[in-house]
């Protein structure tokens, strides 16, 4: 009888998807009502998901996570209805790490310096939610019939390679995140 082995590139896919399947929910950002006053933009939004489990286990040992969320006011034109010239861009910028003395995570605000120290890794997003919303950008000088498009992107920073070591993070990366854009619908300010 003929023994039959497993190739090392099976045992390959079979790590990466079970890696994979143990992230947590993928980051999102959901828009919710949107106005415009006096030259200013709005939006009330919503971060969805939750940081990886891994990332949290990286700051659970002493590496520190920054945390973006950049959001862009575009003109929508074109058949696909794409964003085109930015009128405005807003990005929001938060340091994660974790203190060992208070059994606690330290989100701090870059722009304001605040420190919010959070007892789960659960309430880690809900947090930031309740720091950056709503979204704010300022002075935008627009027709209030033109086609207009928000778009948010989230990435998070935790650990960098450097070359020959950082092609590994070519492959897989559970430790730092970037999502797509996400868009919301094509709508005007006349209709907000």
């Amino acid at each position: 009888m003929k023994k039959r082995s497993i190739s090392p590139a099976l045992i390959i896919i079979w790590i990466l998807f079970i890696a994979y399947s143990l992230n947590a929910e993928q980051l999102t950002v959901e828009f919710n009502r949107k106005y415009y006053q006096n030259g200013h933009f709005y939006s009330y939004f919503h971060l969805n998901g939750s940081i990886s489990y891994d990332t949290i286990d990286a700051i659970q040992n002493g590496i520190t996570a920054k945390f973006f969320i950049t959001f862009q006011l575009l003109k929508s034109r074109g058949i696909f209805r794409q964003g085109k010239n930015v009128l405005g861009e807003k990005v929001y910028t938060y340091t994660i790490h974790y203190d060992v003395w208070e059994n606690s995570f330290v989100i701090t605000d870059k722009k304001s310096k605040e420190k919010y120290h959070i007892a789960r890794s659960s309430g880690i997003i809900s947090e930031i939610n309740e720091m950056a919303s709503p979204l704010s950008i300022k002075d935008i000088s627009v027709d209030r019939k033109e086609n207009l498009l928000l778009r948010a992107k989230i990435k998070i920073e935790t650990l960098k390679l450097y070359p020959p070591f950082g092609i590994f993070l070519l492959f897989f990366d559970p430790w730092n995140y970037e999502s797509s854009w996400i868009n919301t619908d094509v709508f005007t300010l006349e209709k907000l």
